[in-house]
């Protein structure tokens, strides 16, 4: 991929075709790592393919620009929503969420490592969104292995799902994935790279690791995921045994 030159848009456009077709998903693109993904997923879902407020972007006055969260939810990462320019409307319950969704709710976000955390479960989150008709995104970061769960969310009805590239998937360290609609995966792309005056073009994601995340993912598709953890369970158990003599130690 270094040696050879394309359009990266065009570019942009296979590798996101291919992932869509390995994550059965409508649409796929790129990003530049899992946070990344949190940022262009927040632009679609506030900008749209709208080039005027895009260039106003993190300017977000006039446009629907709320998010809402679960409380429990709120994380270390939850900047790379916040940095398109939106207010975070915080939740617990259901019912507190039909209240808070109005004509500004521009998108509702799920934490899937705090999944248990919270009032609200993973499927009735995006069944909400359903009901409201507000887009949502779900953070699923760390969240492969399994496998399936590169499927598991969209099909569940989210509307953009988050991944890192690096991680179970073993690619790129610096890439990650965004799953989901067609409308807001090109959305997304029209508010990112390699498109200039656009919020996200610092989020700069280049041929390389465009190939790289295509063929790291297809690899990990196809691997032996049994045997796979398997061999983690093995590396577990090599370093419980190596420390369970040392005083005061207790493994499991």
């Amino acid at each position: 991929a270094s040696r050879q030159y394309v359009p990266l848009n065009d570019l942009h456009d296979a590798v996101g075709k291919r992932i869509a077709e390995l994550t059965k998903s409508e649409a796929a693109l790129v990003s530049a790592g899992a946070a990344s993904a949190l940022s262009i997923g927040t632009a679609a879902c506030v900008a749209g393919t709208d080039r005027d407020k895009i260039l106003r972007l993190p300017d977000t006055e006039g446009m629907a620009n709320e998010v809402i969260f679960q409380k429990s939810h709120r994380f270390g990462y939850d900047h790379a929503v916040r940095n398109i320019g939106v207010k975070i409307v915080e939740v617990e319950t259901a019912a507190e969420l039909d209240k808070a969704v109005n004509e500004k709710t521009a998108m509702m976000f799920f934490l899937n490592h705090e999944a248990d955390a919270g009032q609200i479960g993973v499927e009735e989150f995006a069944a909400l969104g359903k009901k409201h008709n507000v887009p949502t995104m779900i953070d699923a970061a760390a969240d492969v292995p399994p496998v399936e769960n590169l499927w598991r969310f969209t099909e569940m009805g989210y509307s953009l799902v988050a991944f890192s590239g690096g991680k179970g998937i073993r690619g790129p360290q610096s890439a990650g994935l965004l799953l989901g609609r067609k409308d807001l995966i090109e959305a997304g792309r029209m508010n990112g790279s390699p498109n200039g005056d656009t919020i996200c073009r610092t989020n700069k994601v280049n041929k390389e690791e465009l190939v790289g995340m295509l063929v790291a993912l297809e690899m990990f598709i196809d691997r032996d995921h049994e045997a796979v953890w398997k061999d983690w369970e093995a590396r577990c158990e090599t370093i419980s045994q190596a420390v369970k003599d040392v005083p005061g130690v207790q493994t499991e």
